[in-house]
């Protein structure tokens, strides 16, 4: 009699995957026992940030453990790394859930251990992708962009976390308690409590930056760039050296602003007092997001290999819940922020007495939970399910109407943010995150790493056999 649980049958790294996407789904579940309130418009309150990290440092986990398969690096331990990877998930996850107060207490001591392990993670990871592109260069050559945007997207995620670390110590402790604090500020003449706002904004925009670039990466990298050809490499190429761009460059913007108090200018300023306008920030972040577009168009027409008869329709089905996912980030960020910012005298930067105020707080809180939240989980979650070890029939069977879900979902997320900012009426949006939520639960389920049969073990085995000798 086979064992329900064999230890043997899967990879490390898998099981790590599937306990972020099980703590995701859960935690997500549950949020409303906890009193989160996600559709309140505006920014979120102390108690709704905390749990958002519960939700979201999975997310950047799932970067680093997608990353490990993805380059097959065998320098790593992966049964070190992913046991790493489970205790930062839930070490963060239940110091977010129960840190319900500013100040410093046994939760947060929880959920700061969690964070120093993930950024140990990130660390160790940036080491081993340094070492592969020493002693692996003609596959790094062959991955080029993509293997440095990942890179990059690692840095990135590393440089905004201490910006993190930061703002929650002034939040618990008082920023002129951090050493050398006060010389700084006296410096650049900041006051506490916008040094304190300024690393908040930096790093909550940088590390979601940084997270989506680096899913990215891995996303050429699953979808064959490096075997590309002609004018698919050319575009794919393009964009993301575009990504790699807006990440280096948007990442020096947001340090700059949060350490010396710089203001980032204003572009294409226009209307009464100049109230019109897009921030550099912004524009570099707009850039990037259309390098997401122009790869796009390169990858789409990248062959779908498989071993497996049913398996490419399956993966196309997947690949069309991804590019969605980006072009819905694209219109949810980037389309409603340009409008918004270019109507100022009637949204007012969300402060009454601004005809549009409050729609403006509403656009606030639904791109934060639809494009800061929701997608660039179904994203991971589509994505690792893309990169999952073959199960056999019945868990495949599982795989389209996951896809169709997260199409479903992000469409309606879409349509209901537009008619929550433009009417105020969220029943759509709440739709939307419902459905998109059932495709997370979903998600998780299929990750499951449990063990194949031999029989599907052998086929996979000879499949990929195949495609080699193909290659």
């Amino acid at each position: 009699m086979k064992e329900w649980f064999n230890v043997q049958a899967f990879a490390w790294s898998d099981l790590g995957i599937f306990v972020a996407g099980c703590w995701i789904a859960g935690a997500l579940i549950f949020s409303s026992l906890f009193g989160i309130h996600w559709l309140d418009p505006g920014d979120f309150k102390y108690r709704t940030a905390m749990y958002y990290h519960g939700v979201m440092v999975p997310v950047p986990i799932l970067v680093y453990l997608l990353a490990v398969k993805a380059l097959n690096l065998k320098i790593l331990n992966r049964r070190m790394y992913a046991i790493g990877a489970i205790f930062s998930i839930l070490f963060v996850g239940l110091g977010s859930i129960f840190n319900f107060e500013k100040g410093l207490s046994f939760a947060t001591v929880i959920q700061i251990t969690g964070m120093v392990i993930t950024d140990i993670l990130g660390i160790t990871l940036a080491v081993a992708l340094m070492i592969f592109a020493v002693t692996q260069n003609e596959k790094v050559k062959k991955m080029s962009a993509a293997f440095w945007l990942l890179f990059l997207s690692i840095i990135a995620i590393l440089v905004a976390a201490p910006l993190g670390h930061l703002s929650g110590w002034a939040i618990d402790l008082g920023i002129n308690s951090f050493p050398g604090a006060t010389a700084l500020l006296h410096a650049t003449g900041m006051k506490p409590g916008d040094f304190q706002d300024g690393l908040l904004s930096s790093h909550s925009h940088l590390i979601v930056a940084a997270t989506l670039c680096g899913l990215v990466a891995i996303t050429a990298i699953g979808f064959g760039y490096q075997s590309l050809t002609g004018w698919k490499r050319r575009m794919s190429t393009w964009g993301l050296w575009m990504i790699v761009i807006s990440i280096l460059s948007v990442a020096a913007v947001y340090v700059i602003s949060a350490l010396f108090g710089w203001e980032p200018p204003t572009f294409f300023v226009s209307g009464p007092n100049s109230v019109n306008g897009i921030p550099l920030d912004d524009l570099v972040l707009i850039f990037g997001e259309t390098g997401f577009l122009v790869l796009m168009i390169g990858l789409a027409g990248a062959p779908v290999q498989a071993g497996k008869k049913n398996v490419p329709s399956i993966k196309v089905m997947n690949r069309i819940a991804i590019f969605l996912n980006w072009i819905c980030g694209f219109v949810a960020v980037v389309v409603w922020g340009i409008y918004i910012e270019f109507n100022e005298v009637f949204y007012g930067a969300g402060m009454p007495p601004a005809p549009g105020a409050f729609n403006d707080q509403v656009f606030i809180r639904a791109h934060m939970l639809y494009a800061f939240l929701f997608l660039p989980i179904i994203f991971s979650m589509l994505l690792a399910v893309e990169n999952r070890p073959d199960k056999g029939k019945a868990s495949r069977e599982w795989l389209n109407p996951f896809a169709l879900i997260c199409l479903i979902g992000m469409t309606l997320g879409l349509i209901g943010e537009c008619v929550w900012i433009s009417t105020l009426n969220k029943s759509i949006f709440l739709t939307g995150i419902i459905v998109m939520a059932t495709a997370i639960i979903a998600g998780a389920v299929i990750l499951w790493p449990g063990a194949e049969s031999d029989k599907d073990r052998n086929l996979s085995h000879l499949s990929r056999t195949d495609l080699r000798m193909r290659d």
